[in-house]
């Protein structure tokens, strides 16, 4: 193989490698992607939960109320 050929296998080689290099970065880039969701989604139920147990929380709050006021003026 003379020095041209040589030089355009080496350039084959390379973007050989360029290419599996921006495979890699997109693979990455997609399982970030996927667990930048699962965090995000998992956020969300936890406020979801605390809106729940705050929701809860009134709620027995009023009729702890409302049984000690009939206990008391019935």
């Amino acid at each position: 193989m003379d020095k041209i050929g040589a030089g355009e296998a080496n350039m084959d080689a390379k973007m050989l490698d360029g290419r599996e290099v921006v495979a890699e970065v997109v693979r990455e880039a997609r399982a970030d992607a996927a667990e930048d969701r699962f965090f995000t989604n998992r956020a969300n139920m936890d406020m979801a939960d605390r809106v729940i147990s705050v929701v809860a929380l009134v709620f027995v709050a009023a009729c702890v109320c409302a049984l000690l006021a009939h206990a008391l003026f019935v």
